[in-house]
């Protein structure tokens, strides 16, 4: 070959790389038909199939299309088997005649077959069995046969026996047989239990500044008493919420016999000192800023002191909290609390000066509170007014919600009865009710999409308006209230078209909250109720109605809310036309 037919055949050969001969690269496009079947199976088998999942990136070649297929109909007789079709058959087609390709899958799922009683073997056989009845009822005779159903009570039989004291279970073999003659499954499960076992003594490791006493103050179980994971697990949650522990460790070491657990915590602490702070701007109230600092363990024992202030162009706000743990029992709380606050409304001008002692709880799911108050205070209005306060508050909480500052499941309830006298005048008597709650409620699988509820009655029963003090009469409407409506004008209003307060109150709102990203986030919203100068609310037709929508901007110490609203029933020449709410955190 001449050196210029060389160069000729490179250029042909740079041409054919550059632009193809038309066809020579196209993939197999392709449409996917699965057909409809029962008990949610259409869906099952389009999650498991190649064909379906990997559409948008087609094979190059109909062979390659084929082999697809292929591994789909396995893939599909897995999926079949598992929930119980044993008798499925399956198969699949490629039909090359059409543009573009089709797959075709053919299924005929046959009965789906049903459990028969399942047995337990135990080594060695003992009086565990009485504890694990509750965990092999969940395989009922008869009932529609699930893998994963067999997995699920394989992990309770476990769990269970780890619950009463036995920390080193095994499964030794599980048989499950299909008998295509009747539709039936039986399975068996043999376990062997390991040793019977107690709790033995506990070695803590890693405390610097906490003591001793704190850890062991929270422990769940009792050397010598029987082994029981929970307990394990209650103990490590309690350390946790002490708020003291970066990480907390705990093992369980059975290996030298006689039936001892011998019990091992390992502690990181927690940085003892922490500050806060936040902004925030609602159109009603301006601008305003918070900032706070806390000691987690300020006496070396868990004690905990909170200073925080507030401060806003109408408001200015100082507290302090001293939480002493373990006060006369080990699930027992003192708080103290001292507090100062002025405030300038459209409707009075208050100072005063609250302390208070709080004890704390926990009465098996709730947490209760009893303690003494006082609170000196000064309302003008028309005319200058004080009180000497004296009250007695009793309160009750219960809360499972995940999350503080972005919950996105849980409920939180709370109920508080406060009855309050005047030490200077015994006709100033009066009680404070409030009833609270909140609830969410996920509406898809990752809580991207999450219901929010709250709602609040309030009421001030023993004396009129004229005899409570302006500050501690309810109101309703604002960023934590009715959104739409200026801080408390979502009430009676007098002359001067300035809030009167009530003896009651009620408010409720709903959002949908809807996660776009991991940053980003958007909220509907809408919000009712109102603040009422009889005991119980008025007609719903004085109810006022709030709604609009918002923007959540997710960063690692919650999310940042900004809220529009507007009101739905204005009032000319006092309701603006919408509101503007920013804070750290959601609105609840």
């Amino acid at each position: 070959m001449s050196a210029l037919q060389g160069r000729l055949l490179l250029f042909v050969c740079l041409i054919l790389a550059l632009f193809p001969a038309p066809g020579l690269c196209a993939s197999a496009e392709y449409t996917v038909g699965i057909p409809a079947l029962p008990d949610g199976l259409t869906p099952l088998l389009s999650s498991v199939s190649d064909c379906v999942n990997l559409q948008e990136n087609p094979p190059a070649t109909p062979g390659l299309l084929r082999k697809r297929v292929a591994n789909d109909i396995e893939s599909f007789k897995s999926a079949l088997q598992a929930r119980g079709y044993f008798k499925a058959e399956v198969t699949g087609e490629v039909d090359t005649n059409t543009a573009p390709l089709a797959v075709r899958f053919l299924i005929e799922p046959g009965p789906r077959f049903v459990f028969e009683k399942p047995r337990l073997v135990l080594q060695p056989e003992d009086s565990a069995r009485k504890h694990l009845r509750d965990s092999l009822s969940r395989i009922k005779a008869g009932e529609k046969y699930s893998s994963s159903t067999i997995l699920d009570v394989e992990t309770a039989l476990l769990e269970r026996l780890k619950e009463h004291g036995y920390p080193s279970p095994v499964a030794r073999e599980k048989k499950v047989i299909a008998d295509h003659a009747t539709d039936t499954v039986s399975v068996s499960f043999t376990i062997d239990t390991g040793p019977a076992a107690k709790f033995g003594p506990t070695q803590i490791l890693g405390l610097e500044n906490v003591s001793d006493k704190v850890v062991t103050d929270e422990l769940a179980w009792e050397e010598g008493s029987p082994y029981d994971r929970r307990k394990v697990d209650t103990t490590r949650e309690q350390l946790i919420r002490t708020g003291l522990f970066r990480s907390v460790r705990i093992s369980a070491d059975h290996s030298g016999g006689l039936g001892i657990v011998d019990m091992g915590i390992t502690l990181l602490e927690a940085p003892q000192r922490s500050v806060r702070a936040g902004l925030w701007y609602y159109s009603d109230l301006g601008l305003g800023t918070n900032v706070g600092w806390t000691h987690r363990n300020i006496f070396g024992a868990g004690q905990e002191l909170r200073l925080d202030a507030e401060l806003a162009e109408n408001l200015q706000r100082a507290k302090s909290d001293l939480i002493l743990p373990r006060m006369w029992h080990p699930r027992q709380t003192l708080g103290l609390s001292a507090q100062y606050e002025h405030e300038i409304t459209d409707s009075y001008d208050s100072t005063n000066l609250s302390l208070s002692a709080l004890m704390r709880r926990p009465v098996s799911e709730l947490q209760v509170g009893y303690g003494l108050a006082y609170r000196l205070a000064e309302v003008e209005n028309d005319e200058l007014r004080r009180f000497n306060l004296f009250s007695v508050p009793l309160i009750a909480e219960f809360s499972n919600a995940n999350n503080l500052l972005d919950p996105t499941s849980g409920i939180t309830l709370a109920a508080r009865m406060e009855p309050f006298t005047d030490i200077q005048d015994s006709e100033t008597s009066f009680v404070l009710w409030n009833l609270s709650g909140r609830h969410y409620l996920p509406l898809s699988k990752n809580k991207s999409i999450v219901l929010a509820t709250r709602g609040r009655y309030s009421l001030l029963a023993g004396a009129n308006r004229d005899s409570i003090p302006e500050d501690m009469l309810l109101y309703a409407g604002g960023g934590g209230s009715i959104r739409g409506y200026a801080h408390q004008y979502a009430g009676e209003l007098d002359e001067d078209d300035d809030p009167l307060g009530g003896v009651s109150a009620v408010d409720f709102s709903a959002e949908l909250r809807f996660r776009i990203n991991r940053e980003y986030g958007v909220v509907l919203f809408g919000d009712g109720g109102g603040a009422f100068s009889g005991r119980n609310p008025s007609e719903k037709e004085d109810y006022f109605w709030g709604a609009g929508a918002g923007l959540r901007y997710f960063t690692p110490i919650g999310p940042i809310r900004a809220d529009v609203a507007v009101p739905l029933d204005r009032r000319d020449g006092v309701d603006d036309p919408f509101q503007i709410y920013i804070s750290l955190g959601q609105a609840f």
